[in-house]
């Protein structure tokens, strides 16, 4: 017996896909606020939309939408999209997003959903990893510094050996951060300085 997956694959196999509808043309649809390129791919027989894909996927899986979203976004990561409604002043107003499948895309899902899903687990334990490991290198770095340097705010000059955590200027409306400024004014900095370059070594390599 088939499984559900495998039906899926099965279905939108049949499903030639059709060119890209980018001839059409910019501009919004007569009567709806929505692009005439979404129109034309909401009613295309070999595109479905990211919402009806996770849906699909859900029900043939027993996944939460949210699970299967992340999975196809992993699988497919640079969907067809299209102008369509208006998202809320909160968010910025302007126009959504819809994102679409064609139906090779939905095929390609449906057979390695498993391997994705895999894929998609390792990848996000490398992450959390290096965040942890990140997180841990920057609690040693902290401890190092408060053992073996002295902490400055706001010196005009760098000290020979410095490790530099702000750069920053005092303007009309008091101090703003510098990095990446131009502006014609002293610049002050804060930051943990050491008495020797062994030390300073010492802390690069940590």
């Amino acid at each position: 017996m088939k499984t559900k997956l495998e039906k899926i694959a099965e279905k939108f196999r049949n499903i030639e896909v059709s060119e890209s509808n980018y001839s059409i043309g910019g501009g919004l649809d007569d009567s709806k606020f929505a692009s005439r390129r979404h129109e034309d791919a909401k009613s295309d027989e070999s595109r479905t939309t990211l919402g009806r894909a996770n849906q699909l996927f859900s029900k043939a899986t027993g996944m939460t939408v949210d699970e299967v979203s992340e999975i196809i976004k992993y699988a497919v990561p640079n969907m067809e999209w299209h102008h369509a409604g208006r998202l809320p002043k909160f968010y910025g107003g302007g126009m959504k997003k819809t994102y679409f499948l064609n139906s090779a895309e939905v095929v390609k899902v449906a057979e390695n959903f498993e391997d994705y899903r895999s894929k998609l687990d390792l990848r996000k334990e490398a992450d959390k990893k290096a965040i942890e490991e990140k997180n841990n290198r920057t609690q040693r770095q902290l401890d190092y510094l408060k053992e073996n340097a002295t902490q400055v705010t706001r010196v005009n000059s760098v000290p020979e050996f410095f490790h530099e955590t702000n750069r920053e200027m005092n303007g009309k409306y008091g101090w703003f951060c510098s990095y990446y400024k131009s502006y014609n004014m002293p610049e002050y900095y804060t930051g943990w300085k050491f008495d020797s370059q062994e030390k300073y070594d010492e802390f690069n390599k940590i």
